[in-house]
This record gives C-alpha cells, sequence and structure tokens, in this order.
C-alpha cells in the first residue's frame, strides 16, 4: 500500500532518539529517558502517547530469539494464488503459528512467506498443507542457512 503524503508522520530529534532508546530496550523508564535526553518526563510521556497514536508505534513486545525455543528453521516461500482470491487465501494463513511474515510481491509470485519451524517434517506438513487449497496454483521454497539481520522492529531506519 503505497503512503499518501499526509498519512506520512513527521518526527524530530527528540521523537527518534526516543523511538531508539525505547527500540534498544522497551523498559527503560520514561525517567530514564528524559535525563539521557535533557528533557522533562512529561515530553516523553506525551511524544509515546503521541507516537503510538498515529501509529508509528504499533506496540511494545519482546523480541523473541525463536532458535531457542526451537525453532531453527527459517524459511522463504513464494507462493501463486489462483487470480483473484490472493486476499481471501492471505487472510486464512495470517494466523498460522509459523509464519511470521506475508508480503505481496510483484513478480512471477503473488506473495512471499516467511515461516520458522522446529524441522524440515515441520515444513514438509505445512507445505503439503499449503498446496491442498485449490486456490494454490504453485509453492517455491528456499531455506534460510545463515540469518546474516533480522530486525524488523528497527530503529535504525530513521
Amino acid at each position: 500500500m503505497v503512503k499518501k503524503k499526509e498519512d506520512i508522520i513527521k518526527l524530530d530529534d527528540t521523537d527518534i532518539n526516543i523511538l531508539k532508546i525505547i527500540n534498544e530496550d522497551v523498559r527503560t523508564s520514561y525517567r530514564q529517558i528524559s535525563r539521557s535526553l535533557d528533557v522533562s518526563v512529561g515530553t516523553v510521556h506525551n511524544r509515546i502517547d503521541k507516537m503510538i497514536k498515529s501509529g508509528v508505534i504499533k506496540k511494545f513486545s519482546p523480541v523473541i530469539d525463536h532458535r531457542k525455543l526451537g525453532y531453527v528453521l527459517t524459511t522463504i516461500i513464494g507462493v501463486r494464488v489462483k487470480g483473484g482470491k490472493l486476499k481471501n487465501w492471505e487472510e486464512k494463513t495470517f494466523f498460522n503459528k509459523n509464519v511470521v511474515g506475508i508480503y505481496d510481491v510483484t513478480g512471477e509470485y503473488d506473495a512471499f512467506l516467511i515461516a520458522k519451524f522446529k524441522d524440515t517434517d515441520e515444513l514438509n506438513s505445512f507445505i503439503k498443507e499449503l498446496l491442498k487449497d485449490p486456490i494454490i496454483e504453485r509453492t517455491y521454497t528456499q531455506t534460510v542457512l545463515d540469518v546474516i539481520k533480522e530486525d524488523m522492529g528497527s530503529s535504525n531506519i530513521l
């Protein structure tokens, strides 16, 4: 979805610095942030509240190391869906516990999934279940050998 110019939120240096601090450790208190940035606690509170209300901050959540929980296999799966059915399929697939990302894309495939599995048997079952759906024309699966960078909540882009 392309954002309209009026939908883009402008952040100043204080907002960006607050985001960087809470991105590093969301448990950092407003008082600690205010001391680090030499602003009042009220300013920190108001800025974070404004970023939540505007949608810049979607939620506060831990960064989970899936490998430590046994999900040692990361895959990238291209999916080709029969015309006009992509949204329906995505809405169903969205809730699968193994899927951590769904992206509509251009090119040969309609969407790419990022999914994590405990082993190849779990991946195999997932793919076979996908292919049972009559609107799926084709899948293309790649297994990730090494994760170099995975930081979807990164404030480094700012």
